[in-house]
């Protein structure tokens, strides 16, 4: 193998440690951002303050609005309908 090719090839293992690095951060915080929502969903459901019915009301509401905002959400919304289907066990 060449200096030049064995160059790219350590450019190229760089740069995919450095995307999984980025991925791997962006998991943890999406994984910290679901947690908040969780918590404050039981919290308002063990305080007795509302019903589920009326939070996934609300939550849909938020889902909207935010994809209004956002490119490609029919796609988007296709995984969001499957996702929701298949936790809420629908079908």
């Amino acid at each position: 193998m060449s200096k030049d090719t064995k160059n790219k090839v350590i450019r190229l293992a760089d740069h995919a440690h450095r995307r999984k690095s980025h991925v791997d951060r962006e998991a943890q915080l999406l994984m910290e951002i679901s947690n908040e929502i969780d918590a404050i969903i039981l919290s308002h459901l063990q305080a007795g303050d509302v019903e589920a019915r009326d939070l996934a009301g609300l939550l849909s509401h938020r889902l909207g609005t935010l994809m209004r905002h956002i490119e490609g959400k029919e796609k988007l919304w296709d995984v969001c309908e499957k996702v929701l289907k298949k936790q809420a066990a629908i079908e």
